[in-house]
């Protein structure tokens, strides 16, 4: 930081304008990078609604097996 002293005030316009193109790349980057997962996400909906529709299936039929079981155990005593 020390360094920053010696500059010019045309030169630290400088480093601050090159600093903020720099953001500014960096940020682009990174929104095209968010861009990009998103549309991998998008495309893996499918897989993921097919996942989610067999997951709650499996709890559909543990909890009627339940209520069987508790259904038998009233019936039984």
């Amino acid at each position: 930081m020390n360094e920053l002293k010696t500059l010019s005030n045309d030169n630290l316009r400088v480093l601050i304008s090159q600093t903020e193109d720099t953001l500014a790349e960096l940020r682009a980057e990174l929104d095209l990078r968010d861009a990009r997962a998103q549309e991998r996400e998008l495309d893996n909906l499918d897989q993921h609604m097919e996942s989610a529709a067999l997951n709650l299936k499996s709890i559909q039929d543990f909890l009627h097996y339940l209520i069987e079981e508790a259904r038998s155990s009233r019936h039984s005593s």
